[in-house]
């Protein structure tokens, strides 16, 4: 039996990954062709749901290449409503989603909702959707919660966890904010996992606290490991005071390697990553690259811990990460 997996594709600044199991899920797009590229180099042809967690471009503009390349059949694309977000990537991608659902070529349904926990389920993974409530959804980007809070595109991100006969593996939280965050803590709902992806790739609003941020998501998920799904010298990602408050709590990876952490990228290729598409690999970029978490009875990630040790000694003088890596890999 082959055990299911979850790729989480260095795409640069941006958020997708793809979960295996009898069927291939696929949550959030990235900002460019590496989803269609990664699938194609992988021969899947069928997708049974996309998730998106939310607006952003960089969450979103890989699904329209991905549509538009009819390269790969999708059943569901499942989304959430914005209509503060203007940009022509999403009007676009509404107009195209709408076209190919009229066609009956892909069936979209806008509502990704807490409702919609257990709907997509494998036989070894199960998928919850944490957030947002079917409240928060009806109310949308633009408007404010019950507390006077004002939601944006980022507050409304749905929030993903998997888990497996009850234990929870993995969170993928979207660009979810400081209010997205309290919300969510407020309602009540575990928000444990042995691996998270971090929120807004490490960033956020120069007027937040960041390291409250950290250390409270932190203690909500109890997360071993974070993931920074980042782009090499867009927005400056992780944030110093991000990693130094997540630092107590887990060993921290990024997808590609920060100028914070590197002024100078690497003189030689990578032998550490995966054999997935990265990216950031071409041009030296990558740092764990595009990391394959095996959800089988033993959680594991590759890159195998060691050899991404002794790339981070080689090549981040200043790597802002911590050395142990806290889950088993």
């Amino acid at each position: 039996m082959v055990e299911p997996t979850l790729s989480i594709l260095d795409v640069g600044h941006g958020n997708c990954a793809v979960l295996f199991d009898d069927r291939v899920i696929v949550i959030d797009a990235g900002p460019g062709t590496t989803l269609l590229e990664f699938l194609e180099r992988e021969g899947i042809k069928e997708v049974s749901v996309v998730l998106v967690s939310h607006a952003d471009e960089d969450h979103v503009k890989g699904l329209v290449a991905l549509v538009e390349s009819r390269a790969v059949n999708i059943d569901t694309i499942r989304v959430n409503s914005d209509a503060i977000k203007e940009s022509s990537t999403w009007s676009h991608l509404a107009f195209l989603l709408d076209e190919e659902n009229k066609a009956g070529h892909i069936r979209f349904e806008v509502g990704l909702t807490t409702n919609q926990t257990d709907q997509f389920n494998t036989p070894s993974i199960t998928v919850e959707i944490l957030a947002p409530s079917p409240g928060i959804a009806m109310k949308g980007a633009g408007s404010r919660d019950h507390k006077g809070r004002k939601l944006t595109s980022n507050t409304m991100s749905a929030v993903v966890r998997l888990l497996r006969e009850g234990a929870p593996l993995v969170l993928l939280p979207g660009d979810l904010d400081e209010t997205g965050l309290d919300n969510l803590i407020e309602s009540g709902r575990d928000l444990r996992a042995a691996i998270a992806v971090f929120p807004h790739h490490g960033g956020g609003p120069a007027s937040s606290d960041l390291s409250k941020f950290a250390s409270t998501f932190c203690s909500a998920t109890g997360a071993q490991t974070l993931i920074f799904s980042i782009g090499r010298g867009r927005y400056g990602t992780p944030r110093p005071e991000i990693i130094a408050a997540a630092r107590t709590h887990s060993a921290n990876l990024c997808t590609q390697l920060s100028e914070r952490c590197a002024s100078e990228l690497p003189k030689s290729d990578p032998i550490h990553l995966t054999d997935k598409i990265s990216r950031g690999r071409e041009q030296r970029k990558c740092c764990a690259g595009t990391l394959v978490l095996n959800l089988g009875k033993s959680l594991t990630i590759l890159p195998v811990a060691e050899a991404h040790l002794q790339f981070i000694s080689n090549s981040a003088p200043s790597a802002l990460c911590t050395k142990p890596q806290a889950a088993s890999r």
